[in-house]
């Protein structure tokens, strides 16, 4: 794939979800996750012109989705163009930064107080569903079906680590879970995975200091890989890690409407 984004969400998806292949397009459907709408989507490879054709073609690819998500493998495509096509279709549009770390990471100490590790207990992962919910919500999110989309994406963390694809860091205060973020890898990329700080955590320095961790992991394993995170860069995440080096490489577009 040209997009960098979407090249590593296919690799922190590896053995979740489905890939099919065509001239004009890439269909992607993760069957035992159907509430995970950017899972089961479509991502086309030449510019929009029509959305309805687009929609209908969608719908023909994933005719079991109660949700449209489409996407385009082009990287750096202009926003007004998409939402140009999209006028009045109802359908949200998503631009995405990725940013990435070329030269040596800023690193940063563990705040004090706080142990960084793996996490491992069901305990650990409950209280990292328990995190996301929060922020979903407050970003919108549906909470119908929302607790099956959580336990099946932890079980499917909790498979992929197993299998020895990435691994899941947290930040602890004793045994309370106050940030986590993921990592995974190939012999050529390297990418970050739903960071996220309990919100009576934030600006302690926690998420720079997993940023450390989860990166001397993979690069322990996967030294001249290149290391992402996919962020809005003039967000507050996305200014901390470019403090911490990482710049703009690309951003991509995708259109989405949750289901009614």
């Amino acid at each position: 794939m040209k997009s960098l984004e979407f090249a590593t969400d296919l690799l922190v998806q590896a053995g979740q979800t489905n890939v099919a292949h065509y001239d004009d397009r890439i269909v992607q459907t993760t069957p035992d996750e159907p509430n995970f709408w950017f899972g089961n989507r479509v991502i086309f490879c030449e510019p929009p012109t029509d959305a309805n054709a687009l929609i209908e073609q969608f719908s023909a690819d994933v005719p079991s989705a109660h949700h449209i998500c489409i996407g385009w493998d082009i990287p750096n495509l202009p926003r007004d163009s998409v939402a140009k096509v999209f006028d009045g279709s109802g359908l949200r549009i998503e631009q995405s930064d990725t940013l990435a770390l070329c030269g040596d990471l800023n690193r940063a100490q563990t705040p004090d107080g706080l142990t960084i590790r793996p996490l491992t207990s069901a305990k650990d992962w409950a209280q990292s569903a328990a995190i996301s919910k929060v922020d979903l919500i407050k970003d919108g999110a549906p909470v119908r079906g929302m607790d099956n989309y959580l336990r099946q994406k932890t079980l499917s963390r909790r498979t992929q680590i197993s299998n020895g694809l990435g691994q899941w860091f947290g930040a602890f205060d004793d045994d309370r879970l106050v940030g986590d973020m993921g990592i995974f890898h190939d012999d050529k990329l390297i990418r970050y995975q739903s960071v996220q700080t309990h919100e009576n955590y934030r600006r302690r320095g926690v998420c720079s200091a997993l940023l450390c961790a989860s990166l001397d992991w993979a690069r322990a394993r996967a030294s001249k890989a290149l290391p992402v995170i996919v962020a809005h860069s003039d967000s507050d995440a996305g200014r901390l890690y470019r403090r911490a080096g990482f710049e703009l490489a690309e951003t991509t577009m995708s259109v989405y409407r949750p289901p009614h």
